[in-house]
């Protein structure tokens, strides 16, 4: 059992965060499911599709779904996407503030049950936010 990762973000920031995962972590083939939400993109069309993808990568510990900015259009489609999978029984959340440490740390530590990984991506995302000079 591992926990599924989709990523609903912003185009081009999901083409660009696998690249970046998979430079670091290898071949990602099957791990996770990325939208890139371009600017016309609309919540009730695409939330259907996300559904899709939770539902996809539910391996029987949860899904955790990564996105940029809480409040845009690709939170609202996630957030539409999880309240249908939930309402489907399936266990899943919603992080915001993607960046590639939170990424990496779901991506680390996906054989941990749901609230685990969530733990560890959120962590990672707010420490590997730093002032370096």
């Amino acid at each position: 059992m591992t926990t599924g990762i989709v990523i609903v973000v912003h185009a081009p920031l999901g083409a660009a965060m696998r690249e970046c995962a998979s430079h670091v972590m290898g071949n990602l083939d099957g791990m996770l499911a990325i939208h890139d939400i371009q600017p016309e993109d609309r919540p009730d069309d695409l939330a259907p599709d996300v559904l899709k993808d939770i539902l996809e990568q539910e391996h029987g510990a949860g899904v955790l779904v990564l996105t940029d900015l809480i409040g845009a259009t690709p939170a609202n489609i996630a957030k539409r996407a999880v309240a249908d999978a939930q309402a489907q029984g399936i266990q899943c959340c919603v992080l915001a503030g993607l960046n590639t440490p939170m990424l990496l740390r779901a991506l680390t530590y996906r054989s941990l049950p749901l609230a685990e990984t969530r733990e560890k991506a959120l962590a990672g995302g707010v420490q590997g936010v730093l002032r370096v000079d």
